[in-house]
């Protein structure tokens, strides 16, 4: 097969499932990993509405978030940059909850891999994995309906089992934070989630690799003067700055 054909079916195919991998294009083509990634390259440059990620590529979607392994995969030195200094937060014998998103999946890690004892909350699949191999650490497992779309459990069931729980700590990331609009997410049922983890804990802790800003989704989750500490890689405009002191929020700094 040609090269242009190839690329050709690649697109067709992005157009169809909104994402692919690396690997299963290789397969599917009969080419090296290489080939692909090169493939992958120049629709990425031909097409804005196409991302590169580690492992393959996805299709912007309006108001949805890339496919949970893309988002894995995607600006991952930054998210252990700020899972690494909110995990300076955490004290022994506290008591966490933790949403389903890519970032708090790297604190998990690290929770894991601490001699901490503490009591973590959390409706992640991939979190609850990360931490039943830590015996000193005390899980609670949410349940409800299993979304792929974050690998967690949501809605109703979830929300209910969570209204008799409370924390010391939470730690939770969004789809978008707006001057405006607060903190929202694309998924109603993940807002809620996330709603709910921030009014059952006393301290309230958001996590935010650089490209949430300026962004506002369809579902609000709570109001920006909830919030206690935003933890960030990003270095924020003096607009940004002077909202968060005006809501009384400390702006971590994670380099």
């Amino acid at each position: 097969m040609l090269s242009v054909d190839r690329i050709n079916s690649i697109k067709q195919i992005l157009q169809k499932n909104n994402s692919v991998t690396v690997a299963d294009l290789a397969e599917k083509f009969y080419v090296s990993s290489e080939t692909i990634r090169r493939d992958l390259q120049k629709i990425c440059d031909e097409d804005p509405m196409t991302i590169k990620v580690h492992g393959g590529a996805y299709r912007i979607l309006p108001d949805a978030d890339p496919p949970y392994a893309f988002r894995e995969g995607s600006r991952i030195e930054e998210k252990k940059r700020i899972a690494m200094r909110a995990f300076e937060e955490i004290d022994d014998g506290d008591y966490l909850m933790l949403d389903g998103s890519t970032t708090t999946l790297y604190l998990s890690k690290l929770i894991a891999a601490a001699s901490l004892h503490v009591t973590v909350i959390s409706n992640s699949t991939g979190i609850i994995n990360e931490l039943i191999t830590n015996e000193n650490i005390n899980v609670i497992g949410i349940g409800g309906r299993y979304t792929d779309a974050t690998h967690s459990f949501v809605g109703a069931i979830s929300l209910q089992q969570l209204s008799g729980l409370f924390a010391v700590k939470a730690f939770v990331s969004c789809s978008g934070i707006d001057i405006d609009n607060g903190i929202t997410h694309n998924s109603e049922e993940e807002a809620a989630i996330r709603r709910m983890m921030l009014k059952n804990s006393r301290n309230r802790y958001l996590l935010l690799d650089g490209n949430k800003f300026g962004r506002c989704k369809a579902h609000k989750i709570i109001d920006l003067n909830t919030i206690d500490k935003i933890f960030t890689e990003m270095d924020v405009d003096t607009k940004w700055d002077k909202l968060f002191k005006a809501n009384g929020i400390e702006l971590v700094r994670c380099e």
